[in-house]
Parts: C-alpha cells; sequence; structure tokens
C-alpha cells in the first residue's frame, strides 16, 4: 500500500511538473503570436506651393483614393501607384511612384515630384514599419528580448550586477531575520514588552516605505549601506509582526507537556518557542521574497550606480523594453530558485513540521 501511494506522489509530480512546462510554452506561443512581426508601408503625402490641393490616386489591386489636401495613406501594398493633383495654381500635375516588393524595416524614402509650372512640389514618404498584434513599443517581441542578453552581459555586466543586487538581498535578510527575531520574542514572551510595543509593531506596517528613502539616504548616504538597510527595514516591518503572531499560536498543550516535564523558562523557549516559530517563519520569508525584490530595485534607482534596478532604470529611459523585460525575467528566475532554496532548507532544517 505504502509503495501504491509513493508512485502515485511520483507521477502526480511528474504531471505537475509537466502542466507547468506546457503552461510556459503556452505562453511564449502566444507572446511570439501577438508580437509576430508583419510590415506594413506608410504613405504620407505633402504639397508645396500648393493651396487646396486635390489628390486622385489609383494604383495596384484596384486601389483608389481621393483626399482634399495632404493626407496619409496606411497599410499601401508593394506595386506602382498613379496621381494627380488639381489646384487653383496647377491645372494638370501627375505623377508616379513605384513601391518595391522588398523595403528594409523602419527605412524612410522620399519621393520629390515637380510640376511644370508654378515651382509646385509633391514630396511623398514611403516608410516600412513593422509591428504585430501588439505594436513593439508596448511589448517586445521574444526574439529580441533573447537578443538583448548579449548588450546586458558584454556592455552592461549583467552576471557582476545581478550578482551585486542578490548580495544587497542577503544581507538585508539576514539583518532583518535577526532584529525581527530577537525582538519578536521579547515582545511576544515578556508582557511587559507586549504591552509597551505591541500596538506599535502593528502600526509600522502601515509606514508607505517609498516614502521613507529621504530618510535612509540622510542617515547612511547613498552608497550600498543604505541599500542594504532600506531593504532589511522593509522586511522587518512585515516580518515583526509575524514573529509576535507565531509565539502566539504556540499550543498550549505543549507548553503544558514541558512544564509537566519539569522544563525551565529557558529551555521551552529553546524545546517548544523556537523550533514552532523558527519553522514556521520560514514559509514567511518565503512570502517575502517578492517583496524584498521590489525594494531592492526602488533603492538600486536612487543612486543608479549598480545593480539590477539601476540597469531597469538605464533601459527605461533608453526606451530599450527588450532590455527592461530580460531583466525582468531574471528576477523572475531568481525569485523561483529563492523559494525552491527556503522550500529545501524548510525539509532539511525541519523535518518534523509536518508532524506539528
Amino acid at each position: 500500500m505504502k509503495e501504491m501511494f509513493r508512485i502515485a506522489g511520483i507521477i502526480s509530480s511528474r504531471n505537475s511538473l509537466i502542466i507547468e512546462i506546457s503552461g510556459f510554452i503556452l505562453i511564449l506561443i502566444v507572446w511570439f503570436l501577438i508580437t509576430y512581426p508583419k510590415k506594413h508601408i506608410i504613405l504620407t503625402f505633402k504639397s508645396e506651393q500648393l493651396k487646396t490641393p486635390q489628390y486622385i490616386w489609383t494604383g495596384s489591386n484596384n486601389f483608389k483614393a481621393n483626399f482634399n489636401g495632404d493626407n496619409i495613406i496606411e497599410n499601401v501594398q508593394p506595386g506602382t501607384y498613379k496621381f494627380s493633383v488639381s489646384d487653383s495654381a496647377v491645372s494638370n500635375f501627375t505623377g508616379e511612384i513605384i513601391i518595391p516588393a522588398k523595403l528594409d524595416t523602419d527605412i524612410v524614402k522620399d519621393y520629390a515630384i515637380t510640376s511644370n509650372s508654378n515651382n509646385a512640389k509633391i514630396i511623398i514618404e514611403v516608410k516600412v514599419m513593422e509591428d504585430g498584434l501588439v505594436s513593439k513599443a508596448i511589448l517586445p517581441t521574444p526574439q529580441s528580448v533573447l537578443l538583448s542578453y548579449k548588450d546586458l552581459h558584454f556592455k552592461d555586466f549583467v552576471v557582476r550586477e545581478t550578482a551585486y543586487s542578490f548580495s544587497i538581498n542577503a544581507l538585508g535578510y539576514i539583518e532583518a531575520a535577526m532584529v525581527s527575531i530577537l525582538l519578536g520574542f521579547l515582545i511576544g514572551l515578556i508582557p511587559f514588552m507586549r504591552s509597551l510595543l505591541n500596538r506599535w509593531v502593528n502600526a509600522i506596517r502601515f509606514i508607505p516605505l517609498t516614502a521613507v528613502t529621504g530618510l535612509f539616504i540622510a542617515w547612511f548616504g547613498i552608497a550600498t549601506n543604505m541599500k542594504v538597510q532600506f531593504l532589511a527595514f522593509g522586511i522587518f516591518v512585515y516580518l515583526l509582526p509575524v514573529v509576535v503572531q507565531r509565539i502566539d499560536e504556540v499550543s498550549k498543550v505543549y507548553l503544558q507537556t514541558a512544564y509537566t516535564l519539569g522544563a525551565s523558562s529557558w529551555q521551552q523557549i529553546r524545546h517548544v518557542y523556537w523550533p514552532h516559530v523558527v519553522s514556521r517563519l520560514i514559509d514567511d520569508i518565503r512570502v517575502l521574497t517578492a517583496i524584498s525584490w521590489t525594494y531592492i530595485i526602488i533603492a538600486e534607482m536612487l543612486n543608479q550606480t549598480g545593480g539590477v534596478g539601476a540597469l531597469i532604470h538605464l533601459a527605461g529611459r533608453q526606451s530599450r523594453l527588450d532590455k527592461v523585460f530580460a531583466l525582468l525575467i531574471i528576477i523572475v528566475f531568481i525569485g523561483v530558485l529563492q523559494d525552491k532554496f527556503f522550500a529545501w532548507l524548510n525539509k532539511v532544517l525541519f523535518p518534523y513540521k509536518k508532524n506539528i
């Protein structure tokens, strides 16, 4: 029977992995389809020395169009186009342009056609655009995002900057966890400290952290130490109330059992409170992983001297959405790895947790 459940668990986990991979592939396919580039030609024409020009266009695929004044024709097909212009100053003004089947993307070609009288001129601009269902100004193509990693690696040193951001993340986590656990145990276990600070501990969760960045710059400067302290404070604000809550969740049965066995106050803290609180706290830290990366980006955007946040800010100012998406993918990938690491650490350090 146990062997059957074990095999069922393996099959279930494999099916879950297959479903996750299928979902990822589906996202890529949809992304590719809605951004698949399709060329379209835009024809812009404007006149000089003409007051009220009237255009008559004829062209390939039975194309016909009449316009009063200068205008734009979109989604033009390759071929030969003829036009005639009438105006009070020009009685008969005709011209012809040929749009070849192969035109490079983002190429602008001007045709200047001059009449034989009154120096009238028609300037026709042919521009080839390439966009998918969703414009690349909104969502870059998967190919462009993938190709942007070359520039990120050789020009922006993304590996070094990612390691820098990760080190800030780790230092902030360690500092916040140490302070939160120490202060949380004092508040949770000492009635006087609870009465003195508990209300304020709950209140600090409402502080908008982005509004206190100026304070951290004034206190710690604008270098790496400020980023670590800002991140640590951001985690501490959420983690400290959770530590107190986890202490309150310790079942009285365990405390009474320890007391019956003659355990001292220190032994109760060591063998009852500590295992219970820390084993639950690691799940809370996993949840805070996403929040920590948010605050890292905010901190790194302040001085823009290093880190993934500075690269995202620079890429955004340069309108390099492909780089922005590539960097976001890196952050998501690191976040997933961190989540898996904490899940593994949870099983290794607290194998008894499932029985609590």
